[in-house]
């Protein structure tokens, strides 16, 4: 009789640790960490053993900003379960939380231990590198995660911050235009381009159109041509798609050509002309023209670059 009633207890035990495996992803995805709390800590009481529950509830608890709580179950589930690589990695998120930096590497450590290709642990000890000013160590994880994840924009982004830190100036701007190909847009676009534009590389550029600040690639022509190259039309893609959005916005083609200002005419018009010709309905004149037979100069971190060929565009309504 006590054999039956083991495997039956055991079998019970099996079924509530799938359970929280099941629900626990569920509560997370549907941020509903207070009913996650409510419904996988009753499970725990019931299945002090039950590591998934554990580990769940300090999920739940580290969403809510609870660090502090979250701590004692994080540390439970590693206890009970201490193969399990995600754990010691969530571990050490709680602790990077606490500002316990020197715990929180060693639960990477351990996490990587176990799976050497966790990909979010690698990244979490490049960040926590980086932020100790370990400059060489953070670059040997962005690089591990890049291996593990070739589009990971926070490995992609960090490692030219990285390379940037070491003065290895050439590879940083190899770096910067990889993050800047595969992400153009938002925060780290600008930033990353302010970075590249300072070491006077003018591949991409932030311009303030109307209330937005947008990060666009450097128009490109044929050799002494107008004709636009094709890498430069995705970024009239998004002029356009701006001026349909907002009625308002309108703003001055400005082309520059050292010493060819009648080519500098026709690369202006060109570039209209291609806005235009995809957006029939959009009135010219919301983009007046501008150009110039010279270079233009900008001006970057106390620098002045001179550029023999490019365009600009400046907004006319704020």
């Amino acid at each position: 009789m006590k054999k039956i009633i083991s495997v039956v207890q055991v079998m019970l035990l099996l079924m509530m640790a799938s359970c929280a495996q099941l629900t626990g992803p569920y509560y997370l995805e549907q941020e509903k960490y207070d009913q996650g709390i409510a419904a996988l800590g009753e499970q725990l009481k019931e299945n002090p053993e039950d590591a998934s529950s554990a580990y769940y509830v300090g999920r739940y608890y580290l969403a809510l900003e609870k660090q502090k709580q979250a701590q004692p179950y994080l540390q439970r589930a590693v206890k009970l379960d201490p193969e399990n690589a995600n754990y010691h990695f969530w571990l050490g998120v709680d602790y990077w939380a606490l500002k316990d930096f020197k715990k929180e590497r060693v639960a990477y450590g351990r996490a990587l231990t176990l799976d050497p290709k966790h990909i979010s642990a690698n990244l979490y000890l490049g960040h926590s590198y980086l932020d100790k000013g370990k400059w060489a160590e953070a670059l040997v994880q962005y690089d591990k995660v890049i291996k593990l994840d070739k589009y990971n924009p926070e490995a992609l982004y960090n490692r030219a911050d990285a390379l940037k830190h070491l003065g290895r100036s050439s590879e940083e701007i190899t770096a910067w235009k990889k993050f800047l190909e595969y992400y153009p847009d938002g925060i780290l676009a600008m930033r990353a381009t302010e970075n590249l534009n300072l070491h006077g590389d003018f591949t991409y550029r932030n311009f303030i159109l109307g209330k937005r600040n947008v990060t666009l690639k450097t128009m490109k022509f044929k050799t002494e041509s107008a004709r636009l190259d094709v890498a430069s039309k995705k970024s009239l893609h998004v002029l356009a798609a701006m001026l349909e959005s907002n009625k308002k916005l309108s703003f001055h083609i400005v082309a520059y050509k050292k010493g060819d200002v009648a080519l500098a005419n026709k690369r202006a018009q060109s570039v209209r002309d291609y806005i235009m010709g995809g957006h029939p309905r959009l009135d010219s004149k919301r983009m007046e023209l501008s150009w110039f037979g010279s270079a233009e100069r900008i001006k970057r971190g106390g620098k002045t670059f001179s550029i023999d060929d490019s365009v600009q565009f400046i907004t006319d309504v704020q």
